[in-house]
C-alpha cells in the first residue's frame, strides 16, 4: 500500500493520530489531529510543543509540563495510557481529549520513534458531570428525605449507607454505623429479626412489607413500618439490600390509647345507660331551665339596645345644649347689659325682658338635655331618701292635685346614697306629674324605698351588692310595648301640647349619673310601675361643691385681677364685658396654654383664675392645678355647660362652679362670693 492510499485512510479516522521519529520529527499527522488541535505539524522541538499547541493539564488552566506530554513519554520509550489534556489556543478555546502514546520499535526492538492517538473526551467528560450532578441530587433527597433509609451489602448484610433521618431515629452518628451489621448494634432477638426478614426480601427477589418493626434507641423503643427492596447486579443476583422506615411510635400508641378508649367507653357506656331514666328528668328539668335563661337573655338584649340607643342620643343631646348653651350666654348677657344700661329706654327694656326671658327658658331646656345626657355637674352628698320624700310631700300634694292619693311606703332599713338632692327632688316631681297626668279620674300614687340585696340571677338590671330601690306607681292607663321602648327619649310624649318631652328623659338622665338605673314595668289600662336602683354608700357625708349666696343685691365688683380662661370667643369676651364693668382688672386667654403662661408672666397679683371646664389640650382643672403650683393663694372657679366624669366628682367639689349660661347677675354674684371666701 502506497503512502497517498494510507495517508487517505487514517485522515478518514475520527481519532487524531500523530507519529514522530527520535529527533522529534512528525512523520504522520491526518486530518482529524489537526482539526482537534487547531494547528497542523510544525518543526519545533519537543520541549515547544505544550506552548504551541496550547496543551494544559485537565483542570483546563495549567500548563502542560512538556516532559510529561504522552508522546514525549513515548520517545522516552514509556507507553503512556489515558492521559487527558485540555486544548486552548485562539482557534480551540477549549476542547478535552484524551491521549494514548506507544514507542515505536522494528523487529530487533530498536526505538524508531512513537505514536499518539486522541480521542475526544468532551462527552465523556460532560456524562461525568451529569452523572455527578445527578448522583450528588440523588444524594441530597436521601440526606433530605423524613425516613430512615440504609443500604446493606447482600452477602453480609453490613450496612453501607445510612441517611440522616437515620441518625436522628436511632440517636447514634452514621460512622459508627457503617461497616457493621445488626448483631453488633442491637441485642440478638432484635438482630435475629432483622435478619430474619432481610434475607427474605434477598431470596425472593422482590420488595416485603414489614407492618410493625419494634427497635430499640437511645431515644427509646420506637414502632417502624419498613420497606426491604433487593437491588440486583447486571446479572441479576441480589447485590444490595435498599430499607426505608417510617417512624410509626405516635400512630401505634394512637391505636394503643384508642383501644384504652375504647374499652373504657364501653364500660362508662354500660353505666351511662343505667342512668338514662334518671338523666332524663334531669335533661326536662334543663330544657325548661335554658328556656327561662334565654328568654332571660333576650329581655337583657333588649335593655342593651335600649341603653346603647340611649347613650346615642345622649351624647347628641349633651353635644347640641352645651353649644346651645353658650350661644345663650351671648344673648342672656348682651341682654341683660342693655337692660343695666341707663340710657335704655323703657321700650327697649321690654323687648330686652322678653329676650331675656326667652333665653332663660331656652336655657332650662338645655338644662334639661345635659341632665338627660349625664353631662351637667352635680353636687352630691350622702342623704337619706326617707329624708327627700318626707320634706317633699306636702309640695307633691299640692301639685298632683285632690283627685290623687298620695301614699309612702319607706323602709327605715334602706340606707344612704350618695346623690344631689335637689336633683332627686327634680326625680320625685318629674315621676309625680306624670302619674298624675296618667290617672285622669284620680287614684293612688304609691312612692316607697326599700332596702334591698341583690343577688346574681335576682333579675335585676343593676349588679349584685347593696341598693336601695325608690318606686313610683300608679293606678293611671299605662303603656303599650312601644310607648314603654321609647319613654326616655328626649321630646318623646304622648301628650301633645301638654309638656316638652323631657321629664322622663331628665329622670333618666340624672339617676344614671348618679351611678343607678331605673327600669319600668306597664301594661295598657293596668298603671306603670317606675323602679329606680341606687347604690348604697357607707359614708356619713361627702364633700360638695360650694354654693353662692342666695340672690339679692348684686354686688358692684371689686379692684381684683381676674384670668377669663374659655376657649368659646364669644363666651369670653361676654365674661370679659361684665366682670370689667364690675370694676375688675381682667386678663383673658383663649386656651391652658396661654392662661398657663400669663399666670408664670404676669407682674402683678392674680386673685381669681374663672375658667372654662372642657378645652381642647388642657382641661380646666388641669389648669387650675398647674396654676396653684405656680401661685398658691390663687382662687378658681369653674363654669361650664356640662362636665366630663373627672370633673364632676373630685375636680369641681374643691372649688365654686359658674353654670353656663349665666347672667351679669349670677356670675358677678358668684365670683364675689369665691373671692370672700377665706
Amino acid at each position: 500500500m502506497d503512502r497517498d492510499t494510507l495517508m487517505a485512510i487514517l485522515d478518514a479516522v475520527g481519532d487524531g493520530i500523530i507519529a514522530c521519529d527520535l529527533r522529534g520529527r512528525f512523520t504522520l499527522f491526518n486530518a482529524s489531529a489537526e482539526r482537534m488541535l487547531g494547528v497542523g505539524p510544525t518543526d519545533c522541538e519537543p520541549a515547544g510543543w505544550s506552548a504551541v499547541y496550547g496543551l494544559h493539564l485537565g483542570d483546563g488552566v495549567t500548563p502542560f509540563p512538556p516532559d510529561e506530554l504522552p508522546l514525549a513519554r513515548a520517545l522516552r520509550g514509556e507507553p503512556c495510557d489515558e492521559v487527558e489534556i485540555c486544548v486552548r489556543t485562539p482557534r480551540v478555546p477549549g476542547a478535552w481529549m484524551s491521549a494514548n502514546a506507544r514507542p515505536v520499535r522494528d523487529r530487533a526492538g530498536t526505538l524508531l520513534g512513537a505514536v499518539m492517538v486522541l480521542r475526544d473526551a468532551h462527552r465523556r467528560r460532560r456524562d461525568a458531570e451529569q452523572l455527578k450532578r445527578v448522583n450528588g441530587f440523588l444524594d441530597s433527597i436521601i440526606e433530605n428525605v423524613p425516613l430512615m433509609i440504609f443500604v446493606k451489602e447482600a452477602r453480609e448484610l453490613r450496612f453501607e449507607l445510612f441517611n440522616r433521618a437515620g441518625e436522628e431515629l436511632l440517636g447514634w452518628p452514621r460512622t459508627s454505623l457503617i461497616g457493621k451489621t445488626d448483631y453488633d448494634l442491637f441485642p440478638r432477638e432484635q438482630a435475629d429479626f432483622f435478619q430474619e426478614r432481610d434475607r427474605q426480601a434477598l431470596k425472593a427477589g422482590a420488595a416485603i412489607e414489614v407492618a410493625e418493626e419494634p427497635i430499640r434507641t437511645e431515644r427509646g423503643e420506637r414502632w417502624l413500618y419498613t420497606k426491604k427492596i433487593p437491588i440486583r447486579d447486571e446479572s441479576g443476583a441480589p447485590r444490595y439490600l435498599l430499607g426505608i422506615s417510617l417512624d410509626i411510635t405516635a400512630r401505634k400508641q394512637a391505636e394503643e390509647g384508642l383501644e384504652r378508649a375504647r374499652a373504657e367507653l364501653e364500660m362508662r357506656v354500660a353505666e351511662r345507660t343505667a342512668e338514662l331514666s334518671r338523666a332524663n328528668a334531669e335533661l326536662t328539668q334543663e330544657i325548661a331551665e335554658r328556656k327561662r335563661a334565654e328568654e332571660a337573655l333576650h329581655r337583657s338584649e333588649e335593655q342593651l339596645r335600649q341603653s346603647q340607643k340611649m347613650e346615642a342620643v345622649g351624647r347628641l343631646a349633651g353635644g347640641v345644649a352645651h353649644d346651645f348653651n353658650n350661644a345663650l350666654m351671648v344673648i342672656m348677657t348682651a341682654a341683660s347689659l342693655q337692660l343695666d344700661d341707663a340710657a335704655t329706654t323703657e321700650s327697649q327694656r321690654s323687648d330686652l325682658e322678653q329676650i331675656f326671658k326667652a333665653a332663660d327658658h331656652a336655657a332650662g331646656l338645655t338644662r334639661q338635655l345635659l341632665a338627660f345626657s349625664r353631662q351637667q355637674v352635680l353636687q352630691p352628698r350622702v342623704i337619706d331618701l326617707n329624708h327627700v320624700i318626707a320634706g317633699l310631700q306636702a309640695m307633691l300634694r299640692r301639685m298632683i292635685g285632690e283627685d290623687v292619693q298620695l301614699q309612702t311606703e319607706l323602709d327605715p332599713r334602706a340606707g344612704r346614697v350618695l346623690a344631689d338632692p335637689g336633683q332627686m327632688e327634680q326625680v320625685l316631681v318629674n315621676l309625680s306629674v306624670n302619674a298624675r297626668d296618667a290617672m285622669e279620674r284620680g287614684g293612688p300614687l304609691r312612692i316607697a324605698t326599700q332596702d334591698l340585696e341583690v343577688r346574681e340571677g335576682d333579675g335585676h338590671p343593676v349588679p349584685a351588692g347593696k341598693w336601695v330601690l325608690l318606686s313610683v306607681r300608679d293606678s293611671g292607663i299605662g303603656m303599650d310595648a312601644a310607648t314603654r321602648a321609647r319613654i326616655f327619649e328626649p321630646f318623646f310624649t304622648t301628650k301633645p301640647g301638654k309638656g316638652t318631652g323631657l321629664g322622663l328623659a331628665t329622670t333618666y338622665g340624672i339617676i344614671k349619673q348618679s351611678g343607678g338605673d331605673i327600669a319600668v314595668e306597664s301594661e295598657p289600662g293596668k298603671g306603670s310601675t317606675f323602679r329606680i336602683y341606687l347604690p348604697v354608700v357607707d359614708a356619713v357625708d361627702v364633700p360638695r361643691a360650694r354654693e353662692p349666696s342666695s340672690p339679692g343685691v348684686v354686688p358692684t365688683g371689686g379692684p381684683e385681677t381676674i384670668l377669663i380662661t374659655e376657649d368659646d370667643t364669644r363666651v369670653r369676651a361676654a365674661a370679659r364685658r361684665i366682670l370689667a364693668r364690675g370694676g375688675y382688672r381682667v386678663l383673658t386667654a383663649s386656651d391652658g396654654a396661654e392662661a398657663l403662661e400669663i399666670c408664670r408672666s404676669h407682674p402683678g397679683p392674680l386673685h381669681l383664675l374663672l375658667t372654662d371646664v372642657v378645652m381642647p389640650a388642657m382641661s380646666g382643672p388641669a389648669l387650675a392645678e398647674a396654676c396653684a403650683a405656680e401661685r398658691p393663694g390663687l382662687k378658681v372657679l369653674f363654669m361650664s355647660g356640662y362636665a366630663d366624669e373627672a370633673v364632676r366628682t373630685a375636680s369641681v367639689g374643691k372649688h365654686g362652679f359658674l353654670q353656663k349660661p349665666f347672667t351679669l347677675a349670677s356670675i358677678l354674684r358668684t365670683v364675689r362670693h369665691t373671692l370672700d371666701e377665706p
